[in-house]
């Protein structure tokens, strides 16, 4: 009878539990009402204000450590949303930190693992500066959708 060798699980290998905040970049018409990272509920994008806990990072970034992001564009001027899912890499850190979602205005989504706020990402130390302006908006506001988008209530 033989004996099976067994490796001992290495809790290092598993990852460490961070914060997640959503960061809005898309045209002032457009919001990202409700996004995840791997099942996790990222709840509304915005300016950086909402936090929930909590998405898995590995305590070390390797090359292929990646999420899988799912989210809605609501377009509250032309009265309709879209679904998204992409399986987007995450940015070289040293260590897991808050993740931060960029939704740009390109269609794009980035992942960041950062100590680093939205606010904060272009400082001085900060290795993932933000090019895309943070619009202030509020598209519920300028586009009502009960006065807006009459159609879509009926």
């Amino acid at each position: 009878m033989g004996i099976a060798a067994c490796r001992q699980h290495d809790p290092a290998e598993d990852g460490m539990p961070v914060t997640l905040t959503g960061i809005d970049h898309l045209a002032d018409h457009l919001s990202v009402q409700e996004f995840s990272v791997d099942g996790t509920s990222g709840a509304q994008a915005g300016k950086g204000g909402t936090t929930v806990c909590c998405v898995m990072l590995p305590y070390k970034w390797h090359p292929d450590t990646r999420v899988t992001v799912r989210w809605n564009v609501t377009n509250w001027r032309d009265c309709k949303g879209d679904e998204y899912e992409a399986v987007v890499p995450v940015e070289k850190y040293d260590e897991p930190d808050h993740m931060w979602v960029h939704f740009l205005a390109d269609g794009k989504v980035r992942v960041v693992s950062s100590a680093y706020g939205a606010a904060k990402a272009n400082a001085p130390g900060s290795r993932h500066p933000v090019k895309d302006p943070i619009p202030k908006k509020h598209p519920w506001d300028d586009y009502p959708p009960f006065v807006h988008c009459k159609k879509s209530f009926e």
